[in-house]
């Protein structure tokens, strides 16, 4: 389970928010274990309004796509995105020291992945997902395009090289990873080759792109208790190809007539199996990444470690015939629509 290792002084970040936005006096707030990216709060005020706050450290400017999904929530009556809340200066995002910190309606509700996901679900994300790609991209400007890039490459070869320094931990999850990533090395490396080659590949094909989500996994669709979804977490959002979204629903019983229901309003959507390839391996590098680098160079105790160990498992060894599997039902599907 995740946990709040953030060293951040919540009465402090309360004042901040109190000071920055008119949502009301808040007087509680509390850490929420979700998410892998930033740290979850939920602020109830004195009028036992509630708030969810998301707090991130990154690189990345968080403040154009999250402006977007504002305007598109506002403008454009998209209600299925949770949008931010506009603070005292009219700003998505505030800083809070070396935090963005953003605001969001409470959705009384559990995300899809803690619930059980239905066919009702599926065609309302569906038909969700098809209205999202469609928004008008003129509309939208200075978001990032996908290059088809590996950005986890580098922190990947960073694990690879730790490797050779001496490793007095005493975290036995971290001796184990280290066991898996030596045992695994040769096709780490193989893998990240494979993927300059797919890289190359998929730049010189003429792909159609369009405004995708990112990360629209059932972990960041939320279904409030009268049973409206809602779209959440755009700190991914970038023009791409639909695959990009679309790949986060393959993995389940009801991705046929997700399919169908989807292009059923993108009547134009063309698929590639390759671009599925490339994404179902950034995935899986990802992951590797992110929980490898928590358990080699986090500063976090036994009981995260024992988190991202559990998480690292299923990507590594990397899940090659998962993947071949998965694009085998991909196409098979494919071919009914």
């Amino acid at each position: 389970m995740k946990v709040d290792n953030s060293s951040i002084h919540k009465p402090s970040l309360l004042e901040f928010i109190n000071k920055s936005y008119n949502i009301g006096e808040g007087l509680k707030i509390d850490f929420i274990p979700k998410g892998e990216e930033g740290y979850c709060y939920s602020l109830e005020t004195k009028s036992r309004e509630k708030y969810f706050v998301k707090v991130i450290k990154t690189e990345r400017n968080l403040t154009k796509a999250l402006t977007a999904i504002h305007n598109f929530h506002l403008v454009k009556n998209k209600t299925y995105l949770l949008s931010p809340i506009q603070s005292k200066s009219g700003d998505v995002v505030v800083c809070f020291g070396l935090y963005q910190i953003s605001v969001f309606p409470y959705i009384n509700g559990i995300s899809i992945y803690e619930g059980q996901l239905t066919l009702d679900d599926t065609i309302q994300i569906a038909t969700m997902m098809a209205d999202f790609h469609l928004i008008d991209k003129s509309e939208i400007f200075s978001l990032p395009s996908e290059q088809f890039d590996n950005p986890f490459e580098k922190n990947i070869l960073k694990i690879l090289s730790n490797l050779k320094e001496k490793d007095n931990s005493v975290s036995t999850y971290r001796q184990q990873a280290r066991k898996l990533f030596e045992n695994e090395k040769a096709d780490i490396l193989s893998t990240l080759h494979r993927m300059t080659i797919m890289q190359e590949k998929l730049t010189s094909l003429s792909l159609i792109y369009s405004f995708t989500h990112g990360d629209p996994n059932y972990a960041n669709i939320m279904r409030e208790s009268e049973g409206q979804l809602y779209l959440i977490d755009f700190g991914e959002v970038a023009y791409g190809p639909i695959e990009r979204d679309i790949v986060a629903f393959i993995g389940n019983e009801f991705f046929q007539p997700f399919l169908l229901e989807y292009v059923k309003h993108n009547q134009n959507a063309k698929f590639h199996i390759d671009v599925f390839e490339f994404y179902l391996y950034r995935w899986a590098l990802q992951e590797i990444s992110d929980y490898g680098s928590q358990l080699f160079f986090g500063s976090m105790g036994e009981e995260e470690n024992e988190h991202a160990w559990a998480e690292l498992q299923p990507y590594l060894p990397l899940p090659h015939e998962e993947i071949a599997k998965s694009l085998n039902n991909i196409k098979k599907e494919l071919d009914k629509c």
